[in-house]
């Protein structure tokens, strides 16, 4: 008998140590609510109830760029000397021939002085042996040497003078000064930028874009293309697409046709938006959308009751938003109250 109440209470034990062990494992709730995403039940709230459907949604690709002028001609010195005199000022509006840059002439005049002066010997010795040359006393070899010398001297006068011209800098076209390099007093060499011109006509807008799009965009194709800081924005066709990529980027170049525009220079900071065809996807009012600390949230009908469900957009077209992830065609959502 005593036997048996200790099995009994040994049976008691083991079977409470089991209790105990599955209620610490958290398997026995007694009445607790499992973990888990309980909807709100009740009656939607007033509003309107939009069914969710696809649509076709244009699919485009905004890129960073910059204003470029074609144009954009550096005007350098043909020969070497000390700048004299700056016609000009970054802004200037120049017509072609302006002179830009006067440099020192005074070594190019002196040649051109000594050349004139051999040329006016030259020439009155061409014309004495002329004469003899008629009246039979020199020979034709004294004549040709002669008329030799007389032609040499025309071509050094000439060479001095086109030297002596190249003192100063002319615009090679009309255009507005982008920036001058340099001063009063310094040394200019063949070569050496002086003055930057760009052609306010010919602007256009270049972006760069990813290699992985190349086969997507197409020339003729028009883009939306904005400068913040003047706060333009235009419709422009593309009208290159470089056919070579950049090794370090992996991006090509597309340029839109020219536009003008006097508020816009080169350089100013640009955004492209290019069109990449279109794709079905979903498309709801903003006013569906709502923000719980950083989620975003639309209120969708379940069951004759609404939750709450997040929700990942995409783009804004005109008054309605992308959503990319957290509802499908068929879903209701409640807009707000008129």
């Amino acid at each position: 008998m005593a036997d048996k109440k200790k099995i009994i209470g040994l049976s008691v034990l083991v079977v409470g140590a089991v209790v105990l062990m599955v209620w610490l494992a958290g398997l026995l709730h007694f009445g607790k609510i499992a973990p888990g995403l309980v909807p709100l039940a009740g009656t939607p709230p007033p509003g309107r109830v939009l069914i969710v459907t696809e649509t076709e949604i244009p699919r485009d690709l905004e890129v960073l760029g910059a204003v470029i002028s074609k144009s954009l001609a550096q005007v350098s010195s043909q020969v070497p000397g000390r700048v004299a005199k700056i016609w000009v000022e970054a802004g200037s509006r120049v017509k072609p021939g302006d002179p830009l840059v006067t440099l020192s002439a005074a070594e190019f005049q002196a040649r051109l002085n000594q050349a004139q002066a051999q040329l006016t010997q030259a020439a009155a010795d061409y014309k004495r042996y002329q004469f003899l040359f008629k009246e039979g006393a020199a020979s034709p070899q004294e004549f040709g040497a002669i008329e030799a010398r007389y032609k040499t001297a025309q071509a050094q006068v000439s060479e001095a003078a086109t030297m002596k011209g190249y003192t100063v800098v002319k615009a090679p076209e009309a255009g507005v000064v982008a920036e001058r390099k340099v001063a009063v007093g310094d040394l200019a060499q063949p070569g050496q930028m002086l003055v930057a011109l760009y052609n306010p006509d010919l602007l256009q807008i270049e972006g760069e874009v990813n290699d992985s799009y190349r086969e997507q965009v197409k020339v003729g194709e028009t883009a939306q293309v904005s400068v913040p800081a003047v706060k333009f924005e235009a419709s422009l066709p593309l009208a290159e697409i470089f056919p070579i990529s950049a090794a370090g980027s992996r991006t090509f170049k597309v340029r839109t046709a020219r536009l003008t525009n006097p508020l816009l220079v080169p350089g100013m900071f640009a955004r492209l938006t290019l069109p990449l065809g279109s794709g079905r996807g979903i498309l709801i009012p903003k006013e569906a959308v709502s923000t719980v600390g950083q989620l975003t949230m639309v209120r969708v009908v379940v069951k004759e009751a609404s939750e709450l469900r997040q929700v990942k957009l995409g783009r804004q077209v005109g008054e309605q938003v992308e959503v990319l992830a957290g509802l499908q065609a068929g879903d209701r959502i409640i807009l707000a109250k008129e």
